[in-house]
C-alpha cells in the first residue's frame, strides 16, 4: 500500500487538517467536536445507459466526518454524536457494459480517518444515538451484459480509521450506537449474463474501528470500548440469467469490530466489546445455467469482533466481550446447469483472533473473557440442476478464541 493512498471522506460536517511540524509534543494540537442532531441526509447517484464502455456510480454520505493527515507527532481528541438519518444509494442501469461497472455507496454517522508519519495520541469519541439509522444500498441492474462488475454497500454508525508509518501510536477509542444500520447490495440481471467477472459486498458495522501500520515499525496500543444496542444487516444478492467466469457475493454484519494490522512494532488490544443488537448477514445467488463459471457465495456475522495480526513482533490482546444479540449468518445458491457453487455461512456470538509471524522472535500474549448469552445462527442452502460442484458449509460459535502463527512471506 503506498504512502497516503487514501479516499476522502465526504460529509454534511467534515473537519480536514494537513498539518506541517508547527506544535509542541506536550500539546493537543487537533481538537475536533461535532454535533449533528436530527440530521437528515441523503445522497443519491444514478446513472442509464443503453451501451456504454464503462460506468461508474459513488454515493457517499456522513453526518460527522473529521481527516487528519500529518508528518509530525500530534495528539488528537476528537468527540461526535450524531442523531437521525444518512443514508446513500447507488443505481447503475444498463443494457450492455462492454468493460467495467463500478456501483458503490457507503454510509456513515461519525467517522474519523488519521494518517500519520510519525506516531500520535488520539482520544475519540463517537456517539451515534438510539433511534438513529445509517443506510447504504447499491444496485446494478442490466439487460444484456455487463463484461466485469463491482458493486459494493458500506455502512457504520460509527467508523475510526488509522494508518501509521512509524512512531508509537496510542488509540483511546469510546464508540457507542443505538443506530440501526444496514448495507444492501444486488445485481439484478434476470435475462442477461455477468461476463467474466462480478463482485457484490454488502458490509454494516455498528462501530468500527481499523488500524494500520507499516514502514517504520510504529507501535499501536489500542484501548478500546466499543456498546451496540442497534441492529446491524448486511446483505447481497446476485439475480442473472447467465453466469461468470468468476462470481462473487459477499455479506458481513457485525456488532462491534476492531482490526490492527502492523508490521514490527509491537501491536495491543485492550478493552471491552458490548453488543446487544441483532446482527444478520444474507448472500443470495439465483442463477439460470451457468456453463463452467464459478461462483463463490459467503455470509459473516459477528457480535464481537478482535483481530490483530501483527507481523515482526509481540502482540497482545486483553478484551472482555459480551455479546446479547441474535446472529444470523445465511447463504443460499440456486442455479440450472453449471460449474461450481461454493456456499458457505459462519456466525460468532464472540470472535478473538491474534496471528503472528512464524519465522520472527515474537509472542502472542492473551487475556480474554467471553460471554454469549444469544442464538448463534447460520444457515446455508444450495441446489443446481447438474455441475461439477456443489459445496455448502454453515458455522456456528458462541465463543471463538484463535491464536495463530502464519508465514510472514504471504504477506500481512
Amino acid at each position: 500500500m503506498s504512502k497516503r493512498a487514501k479516499p476522502s471522506i465526504a460529509g454534511m460536517i467534515a473537519a480536514t487538517l494537513t498539518c506541517a511540524p508547527t506544535f509542541a509534543d506536550d500539546t493537543t494540537e487537533i481538537l475536533n467536536g461535532q454535533l449533528n442532531l436530527d440530521a437528515a441526509i441523503t445522497v443519491t447517484a444514478q446513472g442509464e445507459t443503453d451501451q456504454a464502455d464503462a460506468a461508474h456510480l459513488s454515493a457517499i454520505g456522513s453526518a460527522n466526518a473529521l481527516t487528519v493527515d500529518v508528518v509530525e507527532r500530534h495528539d488528537i481528541r476528537s468527540e461526535q454524536t450524531f442523531s437521525g438519518s444518512v443514508d446513500a444509494r447507488a443505481e447503475t442501469s444498463a443494457v450492455i457494459i462492454d468493460g467495467t461497472a463500478v456501483t458503490t455507496s457507503a454510509a456513515q454517522g461519525n467517522s474519523v480517518s488519521v494518517i500519520n508519519d510519525n506516531g500520535m495520541d488520539a482520544e475519540i469519541a463517537q456517539t451515534a444515538q438510539d433511534g438513529s439509522g445509517v443506510s447504504a444500498s447499491s444496485q446494478l441492474a442490466v439487460g444484456a451484459y455487463a463484461m466485469s462488475s463491482v458493486t459494493t454497500a458500506t455502512a457504520s454508525a460509527n467508523a475510526y480509521d488509522a494508518v501509521s508509518y512509524g512512531g508509537e501510536n496510542t488509540h483511546a477509542l469510546r464508540q457507542d450506537s443505538g443506530a440501526d444500520v444496514s448495507a444492501d447490495s444486488y445485481v439484478l440481471a434476470p435475462t442477461g449474463g455477468l461476463g467474466y467477472a462480478a463482485t457484490v459486498l454488502g458490509a454494516a458495522n455498528g462501530n468500527s474501528a481499523q488500524i494500520q501500520g507499516y514502514y517504520l515499525g510504529p507501535d499501536q496500543i489500542v484501548d478500546v470500548d466499543q456498546d451496540n444496542r442497534g441492529d446491524v444487516t448486511g446483505r447481497a444478492r446476485i439475480e442473472a440469467g447467465g453466469g461468470a467466469e468468476n462470481a462473487t457475493a459477499v455479506s458481513s454484519a457485525n456488532g462491534n469490530s476492531v482490526w490492527v494490522q502492523n508490521e514490527n512494532g509491537y501491536a495491543q488490544i485492550a478493552g471491552e466489546q458490548d453488543n446487544s443488537g441483532a446482527v444478520t448477514a444474507e448472500s443470495v445467488v439465483e442463477v439460470g445455467d451457468f456453463d463452467v463459471d464459478i461462483f463463490s457465495v459467503s455470509s459473516e456475522g459477528v457480535g464481537n469482533s478482535a483481530i490483530i495480526s501483527n507481523i515482526g513482533a509481540d502482540a497482545g490482546m486483553g478484551l472482555n466481550q459480551t455479546n446479547t444479540g441474535t446472529v444470523n449468518a445465511t447463504a443460499g445458491f440456486d442455479g440450472g446447469t453449471g460449474g461450481a457453487a461454493l456456499v458457505s455461512a459462519t456466525a460468532f456470538g464472540n470472535a478473538a483472533t491474534t496471528y503472528i509471524c512464524s519465522e520472527c522472535p515474537a509472542t502472542a500474549y492473551g487475556n480474554n473473557n467471553q460471554t454469549n448469552a444469544a442464538a448463534i445462527n447460520s444457515s446455508v442452502t444450495g441446489r443446481m440442476t447438474t455441475g461439477g460442484t456443489l459445496s455448502g458449509t454453515a458455522t456456528a460459535i458462541g465463543n471463538s478464541a484463535t491464536y495463530q502463527t502464519v508465514n510472514p512471506h504471504s504477506g500481512n
